[in-house]
């Protein structure tokens, strides 16, 4: 890969001149990075898309809603350039963008991926509340007519709810008892739908959660 200021310039130059088109190959290029462990030029590259982000030129505003989504999962996932105030700041407007959506599921999409990202990177029991109740959002649109869709919000709120239940310790058993129900719920529609890699890891993680209810109820006891 080319020097760092060499790739900067790059990058910069080509998002202002194709934003879509440049970010599939500005994320390959922090996948490479983050294989690499390179998490300065990982973190140097974060920082040109969010300064170049206001200035992005788009042709319609539902294509910048769209590119601003993407940019929102990125920085909302693990990784050398994770920055959750950031994935919170583009969240935020996508969800504003989409309002009114109730057809598409773009909604829904930025619920669950901003629930993600809360549950990923979150580190208060405040953050994961907010995590879970985006799940539920989304879960609104997400319903038995898309649930292939639905499984993976479920899966995903079971996560975030054992994740809760650590940070809020108080009421584990309760949120752990819900997140039991998230994953028993996302392993039935993923076994309905033939979907064998996916039913396996809600299992492994349904199985997780049970045993960390039967300790919080030994605890009690």
């Amino acid at each position: 890969m080319t020097d760092l200021e060499g790739l900067r310039r790059h990058f910069r130059e080509a998002l202002v001149a194709d934003p879509v088109g440049a970010y599939r190959d500005w994320f390959r290029a922090q996948e490479e990075l983050r294989e690499a462990g390179d998490g300065a030029r990982a973190g140097a590259l974060a920082d040109d898309l969010w300064a170049l982000v206001p200035e992005l030129p788009f042709p319609a505003p539902e294509e910048r809603a769209r590119f601003l989504h993407n940019a929102a999962v990125f920085f909302g996932s693990p990784g050398p350039a994770a920055d959750l105030a950031r994935a919170r700041a583009l969240f935020g407007e996508v969800l504003a963008h989409f309002a009114e959506d109730t057809d598409s599921g773009w909604r829904a999409r930025a619920l669950h991926n901003f629930g993600t990202a809360l549950s990923n990177l979150g580190s208060s029991a405040e953050e994961l509340a907010e995590s879970v109740a985006l799940f539920e959002a989304a879960l609104v649109w997400r319903t038995a007519e898309r649930e292939i869709a639905r499984g993976v919000t479920l899966h995903n709120l079971g996560l975030a709810l054992r994740r809760r239940a650590e940070l809020d310790p108080g009421l584990a058993p309760a949120h752990l008892e819900a997140s039991a129900a998230a994953l028993s719920e996302a392993v039935s529609i993923r076994e309905r739908n033939g979907l064998a890699e996916g039913r396996a890891l809600s299992q492994r993680h349904l199985a997780i959660t049970l045993e960390r209810l039967a300790a919080a109820g030994a605890e009690s006891r």
